[in-house]
């Protein structure tokens, strides 16, 4: 074939590919509206909304031009622009007499006694033993010197280890132009962070660390989190970055697996924690994070159904605050009839369907849904005593009555908020439920 021809044929390869990344971006999951039902698997988002990314696809690696058999686009633009060797920036100080000192006192002079001691010609197969002398190491913490993470051609230096005053603290050395020095640094605290995985995540042919912190709260040993981190070399920066928006957080460290055989290792972090007295219930499942041709985004949140009354609650009222009262109401009358779900506080069953009661008769009249006079009736059937029912049937009188002469739900609002002054537990009983439940305010009650 001809040159020009050729040329012609691959634009117009790159063009459908193009494309098709466009058409791609546009599908990301909903993962707000997750139901007491196992959700439906949701096809892995691939690239960021609104943004199209290229890459010429070298034919001679046998990858199709057009895309076709890689399920994530984003997998073919990284192959496609897999980075060069940096220049090699000189020799590393050879093997001498290099002293140890004295046991650092703090995180930056450790990290500046291991430059020193590197440079002046400090064995790095030797600084397990350093670190460990020094007592830094603890049970996590480890010195990794058979890497090279950014691709000069010599291997680099990659440490954990609990750092005086400062704590646990990862940290990367490299050899330039004769000497160490750290090229990057981060300070978790607690113990020293562990290592979960060193290998090629998203197929661009450099390495990248995942690497956790587990630490608790000051004030609640039970409340207790792993904080995942993902780090890569850029060389068009010259320094490390992050592959995370932010930390992951989870009650277990995360799993790395190449979930959809896209050539591209998912993050998957298990959700199994249901909660404490302090965190509040919490919800199962599994949260998997994915590459999208620049980062790793939460790409699918699947939740095991709820165990807890207050769960399908809060979802309800999550519903109901974004004003997406077609999918608040059918949960409110799922929880009045749910003979499953347990109760997370004792004295629950005396107040939370009152509750219910008041939410679902707001959610239908600002829906002008039929069954808000059958609402009403239900609520004071289930409550006959105005004298001894829960402060939410003084709030669902309240509600009638001002609606009903204005027809305003503003106004029927104003008279609600009167009783919430009142009458204060209105926001107190649903404030009990720990630190990682949401904060309700009397606002929060009547909206409108």
């Amino acid at each position: 074939m001809n040159e020009p021809l050729k040329s012609v044929t691959t634009l117009k390869r790159l063009l459908s590919f193009s494309l098709l990344l466009v058409a791609l971006a546009a599908c990301q999951p909903d993962a707000t509206n997750q139901q007491n039902l196992p959700p439906t698997a949701i096809p892995f988002p691939t690239m960021t909304p609104g943004r199209m990314i290229q890459g010429v696809l070298p034919e001679s690696e046998g990858i199709p031009l057009d895309g076709v058999g890689l399920a994530n686009p984003a997998t073919a633009v990284a192959l496609a622009n897999r980075p060069t060797a940096t220049p090699d920036y000189g020799s590393c100080p050879g093997s001498g007499n290099a002293s140890l000192p004295a046991k650092p006192t703090n995180g930056r002079t450790t990290l500046a006694a291991v430059v020193t001691y590197l440079t002046n010609g400090g064995i790095p197969a030797t600084l397990s033993n350093t670190l460990g002398s020094w007592e830094l190491l603890g049970e996590s913490g480890q010195v990794r010197t058979d890497v090279d993470f950014t691709g000069e051609g010599t291997p680099d230096i990659l440490m954990t280890y609990d750092a005086p005053d400062d704590g646990g603290t990862l940290a990367l050395l490299s050899c330039i132009a004769g000497q160490y020095t750290a090229l990057y640094q981060a300070i978790t605290g607690g113990d020293a962070p562990q290592i979960v995985s060193i290998t090629d995540m998203n197929a661009d042919e450099r390495p990248d660390i995942l690497f956790d912190s587990y630490g608790c709260t000051d004030d609640d040993d039970d409340n207790c989190t792993y904080r995942t981190q993902l780090i890569s070399w850029q060389p068009e920066d010259g320094r490390f970055i992050s592959l995370l928006n932010g930390p992951i957080t989870g009650s277990e460290a995360p799993t790395i697996t190449d979930v959809d055989n896209d050539r591209v290792q998912e993050i998957v972090v298990r959700l199994t924690d249901d909660g404490s007295a302090s965190t509040g219930p919490l919800r199962t499942g599994v949260n998997i994070y994915d590459w999208n041709g620049s980062n790793y985004v939460l790409s699918i949140v699947q939740l095991d159904p709820p165990q807890f009354f207050i769960q399908v609650v809060q979802e309800a009222d999550r519903n109901f605050a974004r004003m997406e009262m077609d999918k608040a109401i059918p949960l409110y009358e799922q929880a009045l009839g749910s003979s499953t779900l347990r109760y997370w506080l004792n004295d629950e069953p005396t107040y939370l369907k009152s509750y219910l009661y008041y939410r679902l008769l707001l959610a239908r009249a600002y829906s002008d849904d039929d069954g808000l006079l059958t609402t009403f009736q239900t609520a004071l059937a289930a409550y006959p005593d105005a004298n001894t029912a829960p402060v939410y049937i003084a709030m669902v009188n309240s509600f009638w009555n001002g609606y009903q002469v204005t027809n305003n739900l503003h106004s029927a609002c104003l008279e609600v908020q009167a009783i919430i002054s009142a009458r204060p537990e209105a926001v107190g009983l649903l404030n009990r439920y720990g630190s990682r439940s949401p904060i309700v305010t009397a606002q929060d009650l009547c909206p409108f």
